[in-house]
């Protein structure tokens, strides 16, 4: 039988989900487990992945939709190269919910899940682990935009995912204007992200500035937190209500946002290839009609056009805001789910 597991175990803390268990019992089998309920599943193929339980009599009715996720973000990030893996009656049909489920072989009977599908499934990474959408109600802001309306920010973890690849666990979080105050003033005032920022200001004014984007459902501030430690500041927005959407053709669900690293500890391609390749499948995931992601850093900001590459992120133009040369870039969902490696 063909090896399939070459990865080692591990645990998946617990905040949006709870604290999940994988472990490798042999080549050919993985135990999946939280507190209360275990997964034990027998891995085969050579043409194609297919699991299956590892004993057919000891399967509980549903099998927890956080556990199944957990078992087939391991098993692709096992394989890179795999773009789908085969599910045997007895796992389908016990599956909740039926999302998972992308295809049906015909020969086999097996359902089919797909990889580019899988990663757009909300459970093991996002805060709202249903797939609700927010219905589509315009509006129309003080400057005359007229625009869908924007959800609430919620507080606390938004995202969280073990990225496999850098060996990290990348979390975001709804920033609190006072319990984040100290570190969001250090960072500000750092001359490399002051200049870039030009929010080196007082504690008072920042406070001001934070409790300002919070009331405004326009923006969505975040700090991105790597193995439970505060590494960096998202400032994330809707671009038909900001001042990059007379300068492309805007669609009403395209996002963006500003960042900055401001612990120099998480500096570097590692931690960059991470938080790139998160922030933009958080915004992904957070409404599926985003197809678009959107840009604008200082022209020569040549490092961050860098670092954006690797999540699917491409140069479009140069063009002229009233206070600064841009670079406009993009980043297409179509393209990040198909060619990006989580």
């Amino acid at each position: 039988m063909t090896t399939i597991i070459t990865l080692s175990g591990k645990t998946l803390p617990g905040i949006l989900n709870p604290e999940i268990t994988l472990k490798p019992l042999s080549a050919n089998t993985l135990l999946i487990n939280d507190a209360t309920t275990s997964l034990h599943l027998s891995i085969s193929g050579t043409d194609r992945l297919v699991i299956s339980p590892a004993n057919s009599s000891d399967q509980q009715d549903r099998i927890p939709a956080h556990l199944m996720a957990a078992g087939l973000d391991y098993l692709y990030a096992n394989h890179p190269m795999l773009e789908q893996i085969h599910l045997s009656p007895l796992i389908s049909e016990r599956l909740e919910p039926e999302s998972w489920l992308h295809d049906i072989d015909q020969t086999s009977g097996e359902s089919i899940n797909v990889r580019t599908g899988f990663y757009q499934n909300r459970t093991l990474w996002h805060w709202q682990n249903s797939n609700v959408l927010t219905p589509e109600i315009w509006t129309e802001n003080s400057n005359g935009i007229s625009h869908p309306l924007r959800p609430l920010q919620p507080s606390g973890v938004v995202y969280q995912r073990y990225d496999y690849q850098n060996d990290l666990t990348i979390s975001f979080r709804s920033i609190d204007p006072e319990e984040d105050l100290a570190i969001f003033h250090q960072w500000m005032n750092q001359p490399r992200v002051a200049e870039f920022w030009e929010l080196a200001k007082s504690r008072e004014e920042l406070r001001n500035y934070l409790q300002t984007l919070l009331k405004d459902r326009k923006s969505w501030p975040l700090v991105g937190s790597i193995n439970g430690e505060p590494f960096g500041y998202f400032e994330l927005y809707w671009a038909m209500e900001d001042r990059i959407a007379p300068y492309y053709d805007c669609q009403p669900w395209d996002r963006g946002f500003h960042l900055l690293v401001g612990n120099p500890d998480f500096l570097g391609k590692r931690f960059s290839n991470s938080w790139t390749k998160s922030i933009t499948h958080f915004l992904y995931l957070d409404d599926p009609r985003t197809g678009r992601l959107v840009g604008e850093p200082r022209a020569d900001n040549r490092r961050l056009l860098k670092l954006l590459a690797p999540a699917g992120w491409s140069f479009v133009k140069t063009f002229d805001f009233p206070h600064k040369r841009a670079a406009l870039v993009n980043g297409y969902r179509r393209t990040f789910f198909r060619e990006v490696q989580l």
